[in-house]
């Protein structure tokens, strides 16, 4: 009985550790009017976002960190860059929103709604026990695999059209000081978290 006492306070213990994290830093982006090659946005309900542009081929052209309360506003001049399709990537400790930028002429145009928007898995770890926990409201396939400190894989591990995730993971006892749990899922997108078993 007390062991299913303990156990359900840690569980407790690690989803509010695990709501506490995702809302922390949740952010949105809203597109405003800009003129030629300037694009225009405000971050709401920020506290640290990276900024980044990449071109068509995954080259990074700018990356800034932001930090602050309530709305931050920038603005892009983005004349030196040459006719063609760029990615604006706005990354909180909670998701990645993609966002297009059309160059054409003398005019760049940023998409007003991303076309990507993901949330990262969130880790959490109380008494030995490691949570993850994905919002998945795409319900495309999960991958999740732990790796020891030798390197070697120790769990491999699927999720499929589920919405929402959650896994436990006891490594209280396990033989290693550290292991790396790595979670794929919409599409490329992979997130990996080093972990102390002690």
């Amino acid at each position: 009985m007390k062991k299913i006492l303990k156990f359900s306070l840690v569980v407790v213990a690690l989803l509010m550790a695990m709501n506490v994290s995702a809302s922390e830093n949740n952010f949105s982006l809203d597109v405003k009017k800009g003129q030629g090659k300037t694009v225009n946005f405000a971050l709401s309900e920020s506290n640290k976002v990276v900024l980044s542009i990449y071109d068509l081929e995954g080259k990074l052209i700018h990356k800034e960190n932001v930090e602050g309360q309530g709305v931050i506003n920038r603005t892009y001049k983005l004349d030196a860059l040459p006719v063609g399709t760029y990615f604006l990537f706005a990354e909180s400790d909670a998701k990645v929103m993609k966002y297009e930028i059309v160059v054409a002429g003398d005019t760049a145009v940023l998409s007003s709604t991303p076309v990507s928007e993901v949330y990262k898995p969130v880790f959490a770890k109380a008494d030995g026990v490691v949570s993850i926990r994905v919002a998945n409201e795409k319900r495309t396939p999960v991958n999740i695999q732990i790796y020891n400190e030798g390197n070697e894989m120790v769990y491999s591990g699927a999720v499929a059209n589920e919405t929402k995730i959650e896994k436990l993971f006891d490594i209280n006892k396990a033989p290693y000081e550290k292991y790396t749990f790595i979670v794929s899922y919409d599409g490329d997108k992979v997130f990996e978290k080093t972990v102390s078993a002690k």
